[in-house]
Protein backbone atom coordinates (compact mmCIF):
# COMPACT_ATOMS: atom_id res chain seq x y z
CA UNK A 1 0.00 0.00 0.00
CA UNK A 2 2.59 2.21 0.83
CA UNK A 3 4.09 1.85 -3.02
CA UNK A 4 0.28 2.71 -4.28
CA UNK A 5 0.49 5.65 -2.38
CA UNK A 6 3.73 7.32 -3.34
CA UNK A 7 3.13 6.17 -7.03
CA UNK A 8 -0.07 7.85 -6.42
CA UNK A 9 1.08 11.03 -5.39
CA UNK A 10 4.11 11.31 -7.44
CA UNK A 11 2.03 10.98 -10.20
CA UNK A 12 -1.28 13.04 -8.86
CA UNK A 13 -1.12 15.69 -12.18
CA UNK A 14 -1.21 12.89 -14.65
CA UNK A 15 -4.25 10.99 -12.46
CA UNK A 16 -6.00 13.60 -11.73
CA UNK A 17 -8.63 13.29 -14.02
CA UNK A 18 -7.89 9.62 -14.20
CA UNK A 19 -11.09 7.20 -12.95
CA UNK A 20 -9.95 4.08 -14.43
CA UNK A 21 -6.87 1.90 -12.86
CA UNK A 22 -5.11 -1.27 -13.90
CA UNK A 23 -2.84 -3.23 -11.07
CA UNK A 24 -0.12 -5.35 -12.71
CA UNK A 25 1.87 -8.00 -10.77
CA UNK A 26 2.82 -11.49 -11.25
CA UNK A 27 1.76 -14.05 -8.78
CA UNK A 28 2.48 -13.91 -5.14
CA UNK A 29 2.82 -9.64 -5.01
CA UNK A 30 0.04 -8.75 -3.21
CA UNK A 31 -2.87 -7.60 -5.75
CA UNK A 32 -5.54 -9.73 -3.44
CA UNK A 33 -4.27 -7.69 -0.52
CA UNK A 34 -4.75 -4.13 -2.56
CA UNK A 35 -8.29 -4.86 -3.85
CA UNK A 36 -8.93 -6.33 0.03
CA UNK A 37 -7.37 -3.45 1.73
CA UNK A 38 -9.27 -0.94 -1.10
CA UNK A 39 -12.91 -2.43 -0.72
CA UNK A 40 -12.74 -2.10 3.07
CA UNK A 41 -11.53 1.45 3.20
CA UNK A 42 -14.47 2.24 0.87
CA UNK A 43 -17.59 -0.02 2.41
CA UNK A 44 -16.06 1.33 6.22
CA UNK A 45 -16.83 4.79 4.76
CA UNK A 46 -20.63 3.56 4.36
CA UNK A 47 -20.08 3.59 0.79
CA UNK A 48 -20.96 0.92 -1.80
CA UNK A 49 -18.18 -0.97 -3.80
CA UNK A 50 -18.79 -3.70 -6.30
CA UNK A 51 -15.58 -7.32 -6.21
CA UNK A 52 -16.04 -9.33 -9.35
CA UNK A 53 -13.55 -11.66 -11.10
CA UNK A 54 -13.26 -13.46 -14.28
CA UNK A 55 -13.59 -16.70 -12.93
CA UNK A 56 -15.45 -18.00 -9.96
CA UNK A 57 -12.73 -19.51 -7.80
CA UNK A 58 -10.88 -15.80 -8.22
CA UNK A 59 -14.43 -14.09 -6.42
CA UNK A 60 -13.71 -16.24 -3.74
CA UNK A 61 -10.71 -14.39 -2.33
CA UNK A 62 -12.45 -11.02 -2.71
CA UNK A 63 -14.67 -9.96 0.08
CA UNK A 64 -18.30 -10.01 -1.37
CA UNK A 65 -17.04 -11.23 -4.79
CA UNK A 66 -19.19 -12.55 -7.90
CA UNK A 67 -18.45 -13.15 -10.80
CA UNK A 68 -18.84 -10.56 -13.80
CA UNK A 69 -20.82 -12.39 -15.67
CA UNK A 70 -23.47 -12.51 -13.44
CA UNK A 71 -23.10 -8.95 -11.63
CA UNK A 72 -22.80 -7.43 -15.21
CA UNK A 73 -25.17 -9.75 -16.86
CA UNK A 74 -22.98 -10.05 -19.66
CA UNK A 75 -24.07 -12.72 -22.40
CA UNK A 76 -22.10 -15.59 -23.33
CA UNK A 77 -22.02 -15.34 -26.90
CA UNK A 78 -19.90 -11.60 -27.38
CA UNK A 79 -18.88 -9.58 -30.53
CA UNK A 80 -17.98 -5.93 -30.63
CA UNK A 81 -21.59 -5.12 -30.42
CA UNK A 82 -22.78 -6.72 -27.45
CA UNK A 83 -24.82 -5.50 -24.69
CA UNK A 84 -25.19 -6.86 -21.50
CA UNK A 85 -28.33 -8.34 -20.16
CA UNK A 86 -29.07 -6.10 -17.25
CA UNK A 87 -32.44 -3.76 -17.34
CA UNK A 88 -32.43 -0.27 -15.72
CA UNK A 89 -35.15 0.53 -12.92
CA UNK A 90 -33.89 -2.62 -11.63
CA UNK A 91 -32.47 -4.03 -8.06
CA UNK A 92 -29.34 -4.67 -9.98
CA UNK A 93 -28.96 -1.50 -12.06
CA UNK A 94 -29.09 0.14 -8.38
CA UNK A 95 -26.32 -1.75 -7.22
CA UNK A 96 -24.29 -0.57 -9.80
CA UNK A 97 -25.06 2.85 -9.67
CA UNK A 98 -24.54 3.07 -6.10
CA UNK A 99 -21.55 1.91 -6.91
CA UNK A 100 -18.32 4.07 -5.74
CA UNK A 101 -15.42 1.89 -6.54
CA UNK A 102 -15.50 -1.69 -9.12
CA UNK A 103 -12.43 -4.25 -8.54
CA UNK A 104 -12.68 -6.56 -11.12
CA UNK A 105 -9.75 -9.22 -10.66
CA UNK A 106 -8.33 -11.67 -13.50
CA UNK A 107 -8.95 -9.12 -15.86
CA UNK A 108 -6.85 -10.54 -18.73
CA UNK A 109 -8.93 -13.59 -19.05
CA UNK A 110 -11.41 -11.48 -20.09
CA UNK A 111 -12.34 -10.95 -23.68
CA UNK A 112 -12.44 -7.28 -24.75
CA UNK A 113 -15.78 -7.27 -25.97
CA UNK A 114 -16.84 -8.07 -22.54
CA UNK A 115 -15.44 -4.57 -21.39
CA UNK A 116 -16.97 -2.91 -24.44
CA UNK A 117 -20.36 -4.30 -22.64
CA UNK A 118 -20.02 -3.32 -19.70
CA UNK A 119 -18.37 0.26 -20.59
CA UNK A 120 -21.53 0.48 -22.90
CA UNK A 121 -24.05 -0.50 -19.79
CA UNK A 122 -22.70 1.71 -17.15
CA UNK A 123 -22.75 4.56 -19.56
CA UNK A 124 -26.47 3.79 -20.38
CA UNK A 125 -27.20 3.43 -16.06
CA UNK A 126 -25.41 6.71 -15.45
CA UNK A 127 -25.95 8.83 -18.53
CA UNK A 128 -22.86 9.95 -18.71
CA UNK A 129 -20.33 9.38 -21.74
CA UNK A 130 -16.85 9.01 -19.87
CA UNK A 131 -15.68 5.97 -19.99
CA UNK A 132 -17.45 3.11 -17.40
CA UNK A 133 -19.61 5.93 -17.03
CA UNK A 134 -17.60 7.66 -14.88
CA UNK A 135 -17.06 4.84 -12.42
CA UNK A 136 -14.06 3.91 -10.77
CA UNK A 137 -13.01 0.76 -11.67
CA UNK A 138 -9.41 -1.32 -11.13
CA UNK A 139 -9.06 -3.61 -12.87
CA UNK A 140 -6.39 -6.64 -12.23
CA UNK A 141 -4.29 -9.25 -12.80
CA UNK A 142 -1.16 -10.54 -14.73
CA UNK A 143 -0.74 -10.70 -18.54
CA UNK A 144 1.62 -12.93 -18.35
CA UNK A 145 -0.34 -15.67 -17.56
CA UNK A 146 -3.84 -17.04 -19.19
CA UNK A 147 -5.16 -14.54 -21.59
CA UNK A 148 -8.56 -15.06 -23.37
CA UNK A 149 -9.16 -18.46 -24.53
CA UNK A 150 -10.65 -17.96 -28.22
CA UNK A 151 -11.17 -21.45 -29.30
CA UNK A 152 -9.37 -22.60 -31.83
CA UNK A 153 -8.11 -19.00 -32.38
CA UNK A 154 -4.65 -17.99 -33.82
CA UNK A 155 -1.34 -16.43 -31.67
CA UNK A 156 -2.49 -13.29 -32.80
CA UNK A 157 -6.16 -13.68 -32.35
CA UNK A 158 -5.70 -14.19 -28.77
CA UNK A 159 -3.51 -10.98 -28.12
CA UNK A 160 -5.92 -8.97 -30.53
CA UNK A 161 -8.62 -10.23 -28.02
CA UNK A 162 -6.99 -8.65 -24.62
CA UNK A 163 -8.21 -5.51 -23.72
CA UNK A 164 -4.71 -3.83 -23.67
CA UNK A 165 -5.10 -3.83 -27.70
CA UNK A 166 -7.59 -2.02 -27.66
CA UNK A 167 -8.37 1.93 -27.68
CA UNK A 168 -9.90 1.29 -24.62
CA UNK A 169 -6.48 0.73 -22.66
CA UNK A 170 -5.47 4.13 -23.03
CA UNK A 171 -8.49 5.27 -20.18
CA UNK A 172 -6.43 3.02 -17.62
CA UNK A 173 -3.34 4.30 -15.78
CA UNK A 174 -1.45 0.94 -15.05
CA UNK A 175 0.41 0.51 -11.37
CA UNK A 176 2.61 -2.26 -11.00
CA UNK A 177 3.56 -4.38 -7.94
CA UNK A 178 7.04 -6.33 -8.34
CA UNK A 179 8.03 -8.12 -4.80
CA UNK A 180 6.85 -11.62 -4.54
CA UNK A 181 5.81 -11.72 -1.00
CA UNK A 182 5.23 -15.40 -0.87
CA UNK A 183 8.72 -16.37 -2.04
CA UNK A 184 11.07 -16.40 1.10
CA UNK A 185 13.48 -18.67 0.83
CA UNK A 186 16.77 -18.50 -2.08
CA UNK A 187 14.69 -22.02 -3.92
CA UNK A 188 11.63 -20.15 -4.37
CA UNK A 189 12.93 -16.66 -5.25
CA UNK A 190 15.08 -18.62 -7.69
CA UNK A 191 12.05 -20.06 -9.24
CA UNK A 192 9.80 -17.22 -9.05
CA UNK A 193 12.21 -14.89 -10.86
CA UNK A 194 12.52 -17.95 -13.86
CA UNK A 195 8.84 -17.88 -13.82
CA UNK A 196 8.94 -14.15 -14.23
CA UNK A 197 11.97 -14.81 -17.04
CA UNK A 198 9.44 -17.10 -19.03
CA UNK A 199 6.65 -14.84 -18.71
CA UNK A 200 8.17 -11.70 -20.09
CA UNK A 201 9.45 -13.44 -22.97
CA UNK A 202 13.22 -12.53 -22.47
CA UNK A 203 14.35 -15.92 -23.86
CA UNK A 204 14.64 -15.82 -27.30
CA UNK A 205 15.90 -19.72 -27.47
CA UNK A 206 13.13 -22.85 -26.78
CA UNK A 207 12.45 -22.79 -23.42
CA UNK A 208 14.40 -24.89 -20.75
CA UNK A 209 13.04 -26.14 -17.33
CA UNK A 210 15.78 -25.30 -14.80
CA UNK A 211 17.19 -28.39 -12.88
CA UNK A 212 15.72 -28.31 -10.01
CA UNK A 213 12.72 -28.78 -11.84
CA UNK A 214 13.77 -32.76 -12.81
CA UNK A 215 13.16 -35.20 -9.81
CA UNK A 216 14.97 -38.33 -9.36
CA UNK A 217 11.96 -40.13 -9.74
CA UNK A 218 10.26 -39.96 -12.94
CA UNK A 219 6.99 -41.22 -11.46
CA UNK A 220 4.69 -38.54 -10.93
CA UNK A 221 2.32 -40.67 -8.49
CA UNK A 222 5.39 -42.29 -6.46
CA UNK A 223 7.58 -38.78 -6.58
CA UNK A 224 4.52 -37.30 -4.03
CA UNK A 225 2.63 -40.48 -2.60
CA UNK A 226 5.48 -42.85 -1.78
CA UNK A 227 5.44 -41.14 1.94
CA UNK A 228 2.20 -41.73 2.32
CA UNK A 229 0.10 -44.92 4.21
CA UNK A 230 -3.23 -44.20 2.20
CA UNK A 231 -4.72 -46.18 4.89
CA UNK A 232 -4.74 -44.06 7.28
CA UNK A 233 -4.55 -40.75 5.01
CA UNK A 234 -6.33 -37.39 5.40
CA UNK A 235 -7.38 -35.31 2.87
CA UNK A 236 -5.07 -32.59 5.14
CA UNK A 237 -2.14 -34.59 4.28
CA UNK A 238 -2.96 -34.64 0.47
CA UNK A 239 -3.95 -30.14 0.22
CA UNK A 240 -0.66 -29.75 -0.39
CA UNK A 241 0.73 -31.68 -3.33
CA UNK A 242 -0.30 -31.64 -6.73
CA UNK A 243 0.57 -32.37 -10.48
CA UNK A 244 0.81 -30.46 -13.46
CA UNK A 245 -0.66 -32.02 -16.76
CA UNK A 246 -1.29 -31.28 -20.10
CA UNK A 247 -4.31 -32.71 -21.21
CA UNK A 248 -7.57 -34.20 -19.27
CA UNK A 249 -6.52 -37.65 -20.37
CA UNK A 250 -3.25 -38.09 -18.60
CA UNK A 251 -5.19 -35.99 -15.76
CA UNK A 252 -7.84 -38.63 -15.55
CA UNK A 253 -5.23 -41.57 -15.86
CA UNK A 254 -3.10 -40.77 -12.70
CA UNK A 255 -6.35 -39.54 -10.73
CA UNK A 256 -7.26 -43.24 -11.49
CA UNK A 257 -3.95 -44.37 -10.18
CA UNK A 258 -4.45 -42.53 -6.80
CA UNK A 259 -7.76 -44.03 -6.29
CA UNK A 260 -7.02 -47.24 -6.99
CA UNK A 261 -4.49 -47.30 -3.68
CA UNK A 262 -7.08 -45.30 -1.49
CA UNK A 263 -8.89 -47.56 0.93
CA UNK A 264 -13.23 -48.00 0.95
CA UNK A 265 -15.44 -49.14 -1.13
CA UNK A 266 -15.43 -47.68 -4.92
CA UNK A 267 -18.73 -45.97 -6.27
CA UNK A 268 -18.71 -45.15 -9.91
CA UNK A 269 -20.83 -42.62 -11.41
CA UNK A 270 -22.25 -43.11 -15.40
CA UNK A 271 -23.81 -40.04 -17.06
CA UNK A 272 -27.13 -40.66 -19.53
CA UNK A 273 -25.93 -39.13 -22.95
CA UNK A 274 -28.76 -38.81 -25.44
CA UNK A 275 -29.08 -37.28 -28.99
CA UNK A 276 -31.38 -34.52 -29.53
CA UNK A 277 -32.38 -34.36 -32.83
CA UNK A 278 -35.84 -34.99 -34.91
CA UNK A 279 -33.49 -36.92 -37.85
CA UNK A 280 -33.52 -40.82 -37.37
CA UNK A 281 -30.01 -40.62 -39.37
CA UNK A 282 -28.60 -38.43 -36.50
CA UNK A 283 -29.33 -41.26 -34.09
CA UNK A 284 -28.02 -44.34 -35.86
CA UNK A 285 -24.89 -42.03 -36.83
CA UNK A 286 -24.52 -41.00 -33.06
CA UNK A 287 -25.04 -43.73 -30.93
CA UNK A 288 -25.31 -43.92 -27.23
CA UNK A 289 -21.73 -45.91 -27.32
CA UNK A 290 -20.28 -43.58 -29.46
CA UNK A 291 -21.61 -40.37 -27.23
CA UNK A 292 -20.33 -42.23 -24.01
CA UNK A 293 -16.82 -42.61 -25.43
CA UNK A 294 -16.63 -38.80 -25.68
CA UNK A 295 -15.40 -36.22 -22.67
CA UNK A 296 -15.91 -32.60 -23.76
CA UNK A 297 -14.28 -29.74 -22.38
CA UNK A 298 -15.43 -28.82 -19.17
CA UNK A 299 -17.46 -32.04 -19.10
CA UNK A 300 -16.25 -35.59 -16.82
CA UNK A 301 -15.91 -38.78 -18.21
CA UNK A 302 -18.81 -41.27 -18.67
CA UNK A 303 -17.43 -43.17 -15.60
CA UNK A 304 -16.85 -41.06 -12.53
CA UNK A 305 -15.34 -43.45 -9.89
CA UNK A 306 -14.69 -42.21 -6.40
CA UNK A 307 -14.12 -42.95 -2.67
CA UNK A 308 -14.95 -41.64 0.40
CA UNK A 309 -12.04 -39.50 1.30
CA UNK A 310 -11.75 -38.16 -2.38
CA UNK A 311 -10.60 -34.90 -2.86
CA UNK A 312 -13.22 -33.12 -5.98
CA UNK A 313 -13.85 -30.45 -7.74
CA UNK A 314 -16.94 -28.38 -8.62
CA UNK A 315 -17.25 -27.38 -12.82
CA UNK A 316 -20.35 -25.04 -12.15
CA UNK A 317 -21.17 -21.94 -10.89
CA UNK A 318 -23.72 -23.40 -8.22
CA UNK A 319 -23.52 -20.57 -5.23
CA UNK A 320 -20.88 -18.10 -5.79
CA UNK A 321 -21.77 -15.94 -2.97
CA UNK A 322 -21.19 -19.15 -0.67
CA UNK A 323 -18.22 -20.42 -1.95
CA UNK A 324 -19.26 -23.00 -4.24
CA UNK A 325 -18.62 -22.15 -7.85
CA UNK A 326 -16.21 -23.61 -10.73
CA UNK A 327 -12.91 -24.69 -9.15
CA UNK A 328 -14.34 -25.13 -5.07
CA UNK A 329 -12.58 -28.12 -3.98
CA UNK A 330 -14.40 -30.45 -1.95
CA UNK A 331 -14.02 -33.87 0.27
CA UNK A 332 -16.62 -36.62 -0.09
CA UNK A 333 -17.85 -37.75 2.81
CA UNK A 334 -20.59 -40.19 1.64
CA UNK A 335 -21.66 -41.88 -1.47
CA UNK A 336 -24.96 -42.71 -2.03
CA UNK A 337 -27.22 -43.62 -5.17
CA UNK A 338 -28.35 -40.33 -6.48
CA UNK A 339 -26.37 -37.95 -4.36
CA UNK A 340 -22.63 -36.99 -3.45
CA UNK A 341 -22.33 -35.68 0.50
CA UNK A 342 -19.25 -33.66 0.13
CA UNK A 343 -17.91 -30.84 2.72
CA UNK A 344 -16.32 -27.69 1.52
CA UNK A 345 -13.61 -26.30 4.44
CA UNK A 346 -10.36 -27.21 2.14
CA UNK A 347 -7.83 -25.08 0.51
CA UNK A 348 -5.49 -26.39 -1.97
CA UNK A 349 -1.89 -24.92 -0.36
CA UNK A 350 0.78 -25.45 -2.62
CA UNK A 351 4.31 -24.12 -2.11
CA UNK A 352 6.49 -22.97 -5.17
CA UNK A 353 8.28 -26.04 -4.86
CA UNK A 354 7.64 -27.45 -8.63
CA UNK A 355 8.12 -31.15 -7.73
CA UNK A 356 5.12 -30.63 -5.18
CA UNK A 357 2.12 -29.97 -7.86
CA UNK A 358 -0.95 -31.80 -8.34
CA UNK A 359 -3.52 -31.10 -10.43
CA UNK A 360 -7.07 -32.22 -10.06
CA UNK A 361 -10.11 -31.62 -12.91
CA UNK A 362 -13.68 -33.00 -11.10
CA UNK A 363 -18.81 -31.28 -11.50
CA UNK A 364 -17.77 -33.27 -9.64
CA UNK A 365 -14.08 -34.34 -10.93
CA UNK A 366 -12.04 -36.48 -9.19
CA UNK A 367 -9.29 -34.68 -7.48
CA UNK A 368 -6.03 -36.01 -7.74
CA UNK A 369 -5.92 -34.89 -11.17
CA UNK A 370 -8.84 -34.73 -13.57
CA UNK A 371 -12.67 -33.01 -14.90
CA UNK A 372 -17.91 -33.40 -14.28
CA UNK A 373 -21.04 -32.23 -15.49
CA UNK A 374 -23.55 -34.43 -15.58
CA UNK A 375 -23.89 -35.88 -12.33
CA UNK A 376 -25.77 -35.73 -9.21
CA UNK A 377 -23.99 -32.31 -7.88
CA UNK A 378 -24.90 -30.63 -11.26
Amino acid sequence: MQFLRSTLLAKRIVISWKKCFFLDGPAGTGKIFVYSTLLHAVRGKGDEAIAVASTGIAATFLSGGRTALSIFKIPLTLNATSTCNLKPNTSEAKILLDAKVIVWDEAPMTHVHAFLAVDRLLKDLTKCDEPFGGKIILLGGDFRQVLPVILRGSRSLTVSSCIKKHRLWSDFFVMKLTENMRAFDLFEKEFASWLLHVGEGESREKIQLPPFCYPEIQDPVQQLFSDIDFKTVTPEELKGRAILTVTNDLSMQINNRVLECMPGNEVTYESIDNMVSNDPQDHLAYTEEFLNSLTPTGMPPHKLRLKPGTIIMLLRNLAPSKGLCNGTRLIVIQLQKNVIVAKKKLVLIITMNPISYLSFHLIVICLFNSSVNNFPLD
